[in-house]
């Protein structure tokens, strides 16, 4: 008898988590769906300018780094080289983490990637509302770590800068030679 009360109440602790799981599955479908469409609609180049461009807006939250790191492998994967697109992911999440570390920002606001490619160049932009702190290089703690994300940047990237309107847009262009537009 007590062997089929445990077994009961198994199935129905069981029955439970699944639909944990399940409302948990809905849930995170309905927050990334946004940025589905958004990569579904990029897709499609526009031919008459011969540019292709992906805006997608990400929560500023500790997963901002990997949202971006996604978006950018599923939208430019089979358009440019892996080389390419292994250096705008890393370069990509860098400056997203300093988005999210720096700039007195909350985890509600969003942040803003923006990618174009564009006859051999790939330029991503990362835009948030911090008005705040400055952007710049600094020294790398090799103790405690940080500190070298904008000098991977600058090492990778053919060219990259800052703009201060409308809060913090930093960017960088990497060579895309072999991409398909």
């Amino acid at each position: 008898m007590s062997t089929d009360v445990s077994f009961q109440q198994r199935c129905q602790e069981q029955e439970i988590a699944i639909a944990r799981l399940m409302e948990e599955c809905q849930a995170l479908r309905g927050e990334n769906a946004d940025l589905h469409a958004q990569l579904e609609m990029a897709r499609d180049p526009v031919a008459v300018t011969g540019v292709n461009r992906l805006e997608a807006s990400l929560p500023a939250g500790p997963a901002a780094p990997a949202t971006a790191r996604a978006a950018l492998t599923r939208w430019l994967s089979g358009h440019v080289p892996i080389e390419v697109l292994e250096d705008a992911r890393l370069l990509a999440s860098e400056l997203v983490t300093n988005s999210i570390r720096h700039p007195d920002i909350t985890e509600e606001a969003s942040l803003r990637l923006a990618v174009q490619l564009s006859k051999g160049a790939l330029r991503v932009e990362v835009r948030d509302p911090g008005i705040d702190g400055v952007v710049a290089a600094r020294e790398p703690d090799r103790e405690n770590g940080g500190g070298f994300g904008l000098h991977l940047v600058d090492m990778l990237a053919t060219r990259w800068g800052v703009s201060r309107a409308d809060g913090t847009h930093v960017w960088f262009e990497v060579d895309a030679a072999g991409a398909t537009d």
